[in-house]
Parts: structure tokens; sequence; C-alpha cells
């Protein structure tokens, strides 16, 4: 109902210059919300110019034409107010929530900073220092993470989304103010941009003061280049890694998903939200719980706007057979196949979990905002963030069992095989005993 109501408020245009803009006032909420999504991500970055999405996420923050370095997290802070940025693979988006009466400040600083950045040789060099610590702490210091990217790209190859949105030390170390400068030209520009406005606000007001900060700018650049679906690459088979992880080994089979834009989309949430989400993890359940073939096992997915995957796992000490616990982890599978999991009460369960998470988030200016822009961005049109509760609700358990058959079942698997690169003196002189006893 609440959606519904949203909906009806929603005021939609695009600029002559090519800006989307969307607007949903709601007297009832404290704050507005205020969000530009950039239809630019790591995946559109080219080999010359790989963690330039990131960086930007950093530049931006910058000096402009009418602004100094740091005054906007400045104004925000100085209302009260809350901003934060991210990078995806698809996309780079700037975030704000402040009073209502700060909400225009924001739009004249976010059109300033869209085509006037100051892209110096000082603030790239600074913010350069900031990512490289980023990096040396949230991926160099954990090994699941350099696991993580390490996988990502041994899977994927020459696919755009190999690459980790926050690039790497190199990256960073070749960005140059002309790469820079060429990037912000290309992406930076209001036609390859959805500006989203969400909270207390009059509407005309809020396309007025839109209008006059966005529309002087030209348009330009172009689109973001393609991304191919997940769904269909080709990827290797059997996958063997190694990482400084703890002393265990990692079964996974996993299979891709999907776009976004799928009209058995919400079938595959549905299915994916019954294999991750409910309190008992049914593969967990017979690998761990009932069989105890594994000191842990799971299911685990990612979503992105051309694809996901889902993932099945086990880990195991070391010592035992890579055929033996690949055999569990299929029989696991097989066990499931036969969709004992997929009754009732479940999908309902299921249902209920997405369907509260929505009802949640529809009384936040900042997720409805973001469900929007997602919208627009990853199924092609704002609608799809105001009718997501009705096409979940209607999904049916055959739907389920036809995105199981068709993306799950059916497919030839992708196997990849983890293990430690040291194992601890102890294990390697006693392992051998773990497979006599489990």
């Amino acid at each position: 109902m609440l959606a519904t109501l949203l909906l009806a408020a929603a005021v939609e245009t695009v600029l002559p210059n090519g800006l989307e803009v969307t607007v949903v006032p709601d007297p009832s909420m404290p704050v507005v919300a205020t969000q530009v999504w950039y239809h630019v991500g790591a995946a559109n970055e080219d080999t010359g110019g790989r963690g330039l999405a990131h960086l930007f996420e950093h530049l931006m923050f910058g000096a402009t034409g009418r602004y100094a370095r740091g005054d906007y997290s400045r104004f925000v802070a100085s209302v009260g107010g809350d901003d934060n940025a991210y990078t995806t693979p698809d996309e780079t988006v700037y975030v704000t929530e402040v009073p209502p009466a700060a909400y225009e400040d924001i739009l004249r600083r976010e059109a300033d900073r869209m085509r006037g950045l100051a892209i110096t040789e000082e603030n790239l060099e600074n913010e350069k220092r900031i990512v490289t610590e980023e990096l040396r702490l949230r991926t160099e210091n954990d090994p699941v993470a350099r696991l993580l990217v390490q996988a990502q790209q041994a899977l994927l190859g020459d696919h755009p989304y190999a690459y980790d949105p926050s690039g790497s030390k190199n990256d960073v170390a070749n960005a140059s103010v002309a790469r820079c400068r060429a990037f912000y030209d290309r992406y930076y520009h209001p036609d390859n941009a959805h500006v989203i406005v969400v909270g207390p606000v009059d509407a005309d007001r809020a396309l007025q003061a839109i209008r006059e900060a966005f529309e002087p700018l030209p348009p330009g650049g172009g689109p973001p280049s393609d991304v191919p679906p997940l769904l269909g690459w080709t990827y290797p088979t059997d996958l063997a890694l190694e990482e400084d992880i703890p002393p265990v080994e990692v079964a996974l089979v996993g299979a891709p998903l999907p776009a976004a834009d799928a009209q058995d989309a919400p079938a595959v949430e549905v299915m994916v939200a019954m294999l991750t989400g409910l309190a008992v993890d049914p593969v967990r359940d017979i690998v761990v719980t009932k069989r105890k073939k594994a000191i842990e096992a799971g299911v685990q997915s990612l979503m992105l706007r051309r694809g996901g995957g889902i993932v099945f796992f086990s880990a195991s000490l070391p010592y035992r057979r890579q055929r033996t616990a690949e055999r569990i982890l299929d029989e696991a599978l097989g066990e499931l196949g036969r969709l004992d999991w997929l009754n009732d009460d479940a999908l309902a369960a299921a249902k209920r979990r997405l369907l509260l998470d929505r009802a949640r988030g529809a009384y936040f200016a900042e997720t409805v905002a973001q469900e929007i822009g997602q919208a627009r961005w990853w199924e092609g049109a704002t609608e799809r963030a105001f009718d997501r509760e009705a096409r979940l609700d209607a999904v049916t358990k055959d739907d389920v069992a036809r995105a199981w058959r068709t993306y799950v079942a059916a497919p030839a698997k992708i196997r990849v095989y983890v293990k430690p690169e040291r194992v601890p003196a102890l294990i390697r002189m006693f392992g051998w005993l773990y497979p006599l006893f489990s």
C-alpha cells in the first residue's frame, strides 16, 4: 500500500541535457535523501583506466569551481546531515540525507561537481594516498578478500566483472591527471546520471531547483560501454586456487544467474532467499549437521546488474581428498535437487522476509531513493521500485522449481577448490588421521 502511495506521488522528467530526474514527495519523512547515480562502474573501465571509478568516488569530494575541497562534507555536517558514496561494478552513487531546508544547497553542490570538479595534481595525489591505504586495509590485510579478488579474475577472465571495483595499488599508482580528466569528461555528464530526491519536499519546487542547478550543464561523453550478461559467458569448469587462509580446504560449486531485468528474476530472488535467508541453511544442514562431513558448509549468492551467481560450498580440514570433498558436495546438491526444501511454509517464509525488508525500507528516504535508482538502472524503469512487492508475492512454487532447474540443476557446474598456502606442523604430521574419523 505504501509503495502504491509513493508511486502515485512520484514525479519524473528528463531535462533537455538528458539528466533523468525522479522526485518522491513524502511529508511523513523527517529528512530529504538526495542521490546522484552515475551509470558508470568498474565494469566500464578500459585497460588503461582500471580503478578510476573508485578513485572518482573520492575525487568528487575535492575542490570545484565554486567550492573549496571538503566543503561538501563540512556543509552536510553543519546541518546535521549525513553523506557518503560507493562504487560497484555497475554504478557510482553519491548519497546525502539532510534536513528539508538544506537539500537545495546539496543540489547546487552536486551540479557544480558534476562538471566543475578541479582535477589537479595536488588533489589527485592526496586521494591516491587515501585509496591506497584503503586497499591495504581492506584487501591486502584480509586473506579472504585477496582470495575473492583472485577467484573473480580467474573465473571471469575477460568479462568486465572480473575486476574488483576497488582497483589495485598498481591501478591507483598509474592514475594520472590526464586519465582522470578523460574519464570525467566521458562519464560525468548529465546524460549519464539520474538525480533522485525523496522526502518532505514540494515536488514543483524540487523540480525547479533541479532545473536551475543542472539544466545549464551540457550533455556529452556518451553511454558507458556494454557489459555482457553473466549468463552464457564461458567459464572454466575446474579451478584450483591457493591463498594464505586458515588451514582448511574449500570445495565450491557455482552457477551463474540471469540479469536483473530478466522476466523470471523475481522467482530467482525468492529461490535464493529460500536457500540462503531462512533459519536453516539447507546445505549446512545436510553436510555438517546430518552427515558430519565438513566443519562448515552453506550457500552464498551475489547479484549484479547483468547477472549474478549462486555458490554452494563446504570446508574441511586438510588431508581430505579433493575428489571426496567434491563428491560430498555433489551428493548434497543431489539431495537439494529433490526439492524437499521447496514447500508451502518455506516459500511463504521467504516471501514474508523479502516483503518485510521492502516494507521497512519504504519508511526511509534513503532506501526509497536507492530502490528507485537501482530499478531504473538495473531493470530499465523506476516503476520497478514500486511494483516489486506484487511481483515477489506472485511467485509460486512452480516458478521457483523452474528457476532451480533452469539455472542450477541443468547447466554445467563451475567448480573451484581452494587450498591453504601453509599448513601448521601438527596438522601436517597428524592430519592423515582426520579421514579415518570423519
